[in-house]
């Protein structure tokens, strides 16, 4: 699928920046490490040590590698409250190692990671082998039934990502997955959760006390294909060489309510925003001209305290920037052409600058008017909407970040962005980008495929599917619903009527 709308997986990570007070068995155990002190609140009981102790030595051995990682030390995130394991070769060297997260009640390992510091993963080992491989662990940690989870065949295609789907009612749950990557040597490199489309549900929640839907109360499957064409998203999408674009329709991934018979309702990153375009154009011929324009948008001076100034220019594209500096980093810039001095983008990014969540005065909401009230000064007056592909709260720098995508004759544009940061104490915009290239040719579309036509066409390949879907207003209740495969990442081209994955465009014309 396009850049824009595919989900990524996030493999499990070692982060662990804070520890606070755990109960110590240091002094019983000679090579597990309990670091820190207890000190009442935030002190870990002896008995949860001691069954994450008898879990750690279960896993070492059904994964036969981790016998050389003997040295165990136990850390809390003092922010997150939550227990990280990990495990060296030596007291004196600290990697590689093994990081284990294990659950808060029972102490058991849910997920681990072999960090090796060697960058990205590849594996050599053979994929039938791998699958066997994450099947022999998951019988020997959780019994032959594999506590009803299930190899997904169809999803595990490379050795990276193995995974396994739970069964409720003999049905996939979506939220509940386990990810195996398998290194050249055949072990398990990382043991991670989700399948990177569905957020996953959280360690400790306790699947049983969720309400899940019953599964003879569901529309007929022949019925909800029927309406498989409102699940077809169609846009202009960027080829892989960035010359040319194609019209397509890729399949949604957030699917239609089986009991209702209706499509998910859109997330917040799929809403057409409407603006009001005043086209301003803003000159500025000096360096004055541009403090004064960035103090004016975004309440901050770069030329008060530690700034240093830089002018830069690009023949090529004919733009100039102002840049204030440190020895750092970049504190704040402005871009504008060269030959009329027009602005097109500027940013302030002064990271030292004191910023807490605690000054958090707008919502999200809030800060989208915001941005959509700042970005309308700027933009064409024929671009009247665009639609938020995404939206997300930095609480470190007390931003809302938004991305908006520009829309022809209705449809999505892949590539063309247009970006507004917002300040969420002053409600000020601290990055404006109303870029976009005027140059790009978009192809045709009169004689396009119908939705209905794409939707035929597509489920002729692939069926949709039932699965068990956790409500995202309400974790405790799991709906059925059906799903285009979660695995493909092929969109049918429009006007051809062909099949197109992204990045295939030479083997394939």
């Amino acid at each position: 699928m396009n850049k824009w709308t595919k989900s990524v997986l996030a493999i499990m990570t070692a982060s662990l920046a804070v520890t606070a007070p755990i109960s110590s068995m240091a002094a019983k155990e000679s090579n597990v490490t309990v670091l820190g002190e207890s000190k009442g609140d935030g002190a870990i009981d002896e008995k949860l040590i001691k069954k994450i102790k008898k879990s750690v030595e279960r896993l070492v051995q059904i994964v036969p590698y981790l016998k050389n990682y003997p040295i165990t030390e136990l850390e809390m995130n003092a922010e997150t409250s939550r227990i990280e394991v990990k495990k060296y070769q030596t007291k004196e060297k600290k990697a590689p190692f093994v990081s284990m997260h294990v659950d808060q009640n029972t102490g058991e390992v849910k997920f681990f990671s072999h960090i090796t510091g060697k960058g990205g993963f590849s594996s050599t080992y053979p994929l039938e082998a791998a699958k066997k491989k994450a099947t022999e662990f998951m019988k020997q940690w959780y019994g032959e039934d594999m506590a009803d989870y299930q190899l997904d065949e169809e999803a595990s295609n490379r050795n990276s990502s193995i995974l396994f789907r739970k069964r409720v009612n003999g049905i996939p749950f979506r939220n509940d997955t386990l990810n195996f990557a398998i290194n050249s040597e055949g072990q398990i490199q990382h043991l991670a959760r989700g399948d990177g489309y569905a957020e996953p549900v959280e360690m400790e929640q306790d699947i049983s006390k969720i309400q899940f839907a019953d599964p003879n109360k569901v529309h007929p499957k022949e019925k909800v294909e029927a309406m498989f064409a409102t699940a077809m998203k169609p846009y202009y999408g960027q080829s892989a060489d960035g010359q040319s674009y194609r019209f397509l329709y890729a399949p949604s991934h957030e699917g239609i309510n089986a009991s209702r018979g209706a499509e998910l309702s859109a997330k917040q990153n799929e809403r057409i925003i409407q603006f009001q375009p005043k086209a301003k154009q803003t000159i500025i011929k000096s360096k004055e001209e541009a403090v004064a324009f960035l103090a004016a948008q975004t309440g901050y001076t770069p030329t008060k305290g530690r700034g240093t100034f830089q002018e830069e220019s690009n023949p090529k594209t004919g733009i100039t920037s102002y840049l204030w500096m440190t020895e750092d980093e970049v504190i704040a810039n402005i871009f504008f052409e060269t030959k009329t001095g027009k602005v097109t983008n500027y940013q302030v990014l002064d990271t030292k600058r004191k910023r807490s969540e605690a000054d958090k005065k707008l919502s999200e909401e809030q800060a989208l008017k915001a941005a959509v009230e700042a970005m309308s000064e700027f933009l064409p007056l024929t671009d009247k909407e665009m639609v938020v592909t995404a939206n997300r709260y930095e609480p470190d720098q007390n931003l809302f970040k938004f991305d908006f995508t520009m829309l022809h004759q209705g449809y999505p544009v892949d590539g063309m962005l247009r970006q507004a940061h917002v300040d969420a104490a002053t409600g000020k915009a601290t990055l404006l980008d109303w870029r976009v290239s005027q140059t790009i040719k978009l192809p045709d579309i009169k004689n396009a495929m119908t939705q209905e036509e794409a939707a035929k066409k597509f489920l002729k390949k692939y069926s949709i599917k039932l699965y068990y879907s956790l409500d995202e207003e309400n974790k405790n209740i799991g709906e059925l619903v059906y799903i285009s495969p979660l695995v493909s990442n092929e969109e049918i081209d429009a006007l051809t009527g062909e099949f197109y994955t992204y990045g295939e465009e030479e083997e394939s014309e």
